[in-house]
C-alpha cells in the first residue's frame, strides 16, 4: 500500500494489492479524505462504505497481480473518487445488482468504464447542507 500527500486541498493517491485484505486501509484513507471536504458524519461513513463496495468490484475483476489505485480529493465541501484496476475484461463488467443498489445510494452517480485495459469508477459526494454544522 502507498499513499502519496500532494498538498493540503490536492490529491491523495493510493495504491494496494487488488486483494480484500487491503479494503480497511482504503478506507481509513478515503474517511480521512472526506473530512477535508466536511462532510457530516454519516456521509463520512458512506464513503468508507462506498470505497469499499467501489474496491470489492474492482478487485473481483482484477487481472492476476493487479493494484487497485486511488486518486481521493477535495473541492469546496465535496469529496471526489476515482478508483482504477487493471482487469483482462474486454468490456466493463456489469456490477453485482445488490452492491451497485447500495454504492449508488450512497453516492449517487458513478462513472464506470474499462480504458486502455483499466476498469475505471468515478463519482462525488457533497456536503449535505440541510444537516446542521
Amino acid at each position: 500500500m502507498s499513499a502519496v500527500l500532494r498538498g493540503p486541498s490536492t490529491a491523495i493517491e493510493v495504491a494496494f494489492p487488488a486483494d480484500t485484505a487491503n479494503m480497511a486501509i482504503a478506507r481509513s484513507v478515503a474517511a480521512a479524505v472526506a473530512t477535508r471536504a466536511d462532510l457530516t458524519v454519516d456521509q463520512i461513513e458512506d464513503v468508507r462504505l462506498a470505497i469499499d463496495e467501489a474496491a470489492a468490484y474492482l478487485i473481483a475483476h482484477a487481472s492476476p497481480d493487479a493494484r487497485v489505485r486511488g486518486r481521493l480529493w477535495t473541492d469546496e465541501h465535496t469529496f471526489h473518487a476515482s478508483l482504477s484496476c487493471g482487469t483482462d475484461s474486454t468490456t466493463a463488467p456489469e456490477p453485482e445488482a445488490f452492491s451497485w443498489t447500495v454504492l449508488t445510494a450512497l453516492v449517487g452517480d458513478i462513472d464506470r468504464e474499462l480504458a486502455d485495459g483499466e476498469l475505471v469508477m468515478h463519482w462525488a459526494l457533497s456536503r449535505d447542507h440541510s444537516v446542521p454544522d
